[in-house]
């Protein structure tokens, strides 16, 4: 048991350094945090100031839940209080005993609190108003009008949520109602957390975001680059003849084989066949298409049968058929190409 308790800390709370923050391969240092996503600044400044951290295979989980000992350790590390990891008990109990010390949570509250349980919106409001704020909120009612569901607030929660909407900790929803009973995800604890810190989590917000920025421009122009460089390499096999199975300029190649030739000769490895690649790959819409993406089609059998690269202009070049070589083809071809479009993918 103590070690169970120990690993689960591990996994969900322990810090990560800051140099760690961008390490991943999107960027962000999260395998499912993305430098897009509407909250990757707020994870990556609580990243960055040693205060979450993703699972142990490196994933965020922005859309899990989060827990009520977990929004209590977080919320009392976000105000400078740190604890060891509590042993032949709950693994949070060190930190919720010093969220009682300081008005945090009620005396004894824990011993009913379901600490695991998802935590919802009117009671992070309250952890979040008894951990971080300092002074009175005065004029917070007159903020009651905002929300259109105020009423739906329990009682003994309704002052912590006014205060945490005056301060914009936590906001309402696009209709008017801040709905006090939705559990709050990792992503949306991540903003409440951040936002409370004030100042200094925003001025390393607004640094992470310039990052973030900096970044995402760096992998448009490798994806970019990336792409040219397939381009380039599958136009300069056209004339090579179709064979089927074979995967070689000397040889020949078969639709699959040529594209999996010149993918690996970027360093990408997918599987060998048309329909295998096509469940492989991250589809794009046709409109999102750009000289060096896969382009597959439906041909000699039903679903993806054939692939090739698209190459600009509505023409794409690929291993045809028997008795043809590599060569351009219009996607809009009526008369073959055009019906059996199935989807455009890139590759990465």
């Amino acid at each position: 048991m103590k070690l169970a308790k120990i690993l689960v800390l591990v996994i969900l709370v322990i810090s990560i350094s800051s140099t760690s923050a961008f390490a991943s391969s999107n960027g962000s240092g999260f395998a499912d945090v993305d430098l897009t996503d509407w909250h990757v600044g707020y994870v990556l400044t609580l990243s960055d100031m040693d205060v979450v951290r993703g699972y142990s295979d490196r994933t965020f989980r922005p859309d899990g839940t989060i827990s009520k000992a977990e929004f209590i350790v977080l919320a009392m590390k976000t105000s400078h209080r740190h604890y060891e990891t509590a042993e032949n008990e709950h693994w949070a109990m060190n930190y919720i005993r010093g969220a009682e010390e300081m008005g945090a949570v009620e005396p004894g509250e824990a011993k009913t609190m379901a600490l695991d349980e998802p935590i919802n919106r009117a009671e992070a409001a309250r952890i979040l108003v008894r951990t971080q704020l300092n002074e009175d909120t005065e004029g917070c009612e007159s903020f009651i009008d905002q929300i259109d569901d105020y009423h739906s607030i329990p009682e003994d929660y309704q002052t912590y949520v006014l205060k945490a909407f005056a301060k914009n900790w936590i906001s309402g929803y696009p209709d008017g109602t801040f709905r006090p009973a939705n559990e709050v995800t990792r992503a949306e604890a991540s903003v409440m957390l951040t936002k409370s810190m004030g100042e200094q989590a925003q001025s390393r917000m607004e640094q992470m975001l310039e990052e973030a920025e900096r970044l995402l421009q760096k992998e448009v122009e490798q994806a970019d680059n990336l792409r040219e460089s397939i381009l380039k390499e599958a136009l300069s096999l056209k004339g090579t003849p179709y064979r089927f199975g074979g995967s070689s300029p000397n040889t020949g190649f078969d639709c699959s084989g040529y594209v999996s030739y010149v993918l690996a000769k970027h360093g990408i490895v997918l599987p060998r066949s048309s329909s295998d690649m096509y469940h492989s790959v991250e589809h794009i819409s046709r409109d999102e298409m750009q000289p060096g993406d896969l382009v597959f089609f439906t041909a000699y059998q039903a679903g993806p049968s054939h692939v090739g690269f698209y190459a600009g202009e509505g023409q794409f070049v690929h291993a045809p058929s028997s008795g043809r070589t590599v060569s351009f083809d219009h996607i809009d071809n009526s008369s073959y190409w055009g019906p059996r479009f199935l989807t455009a993918a890139r590759v990465k």
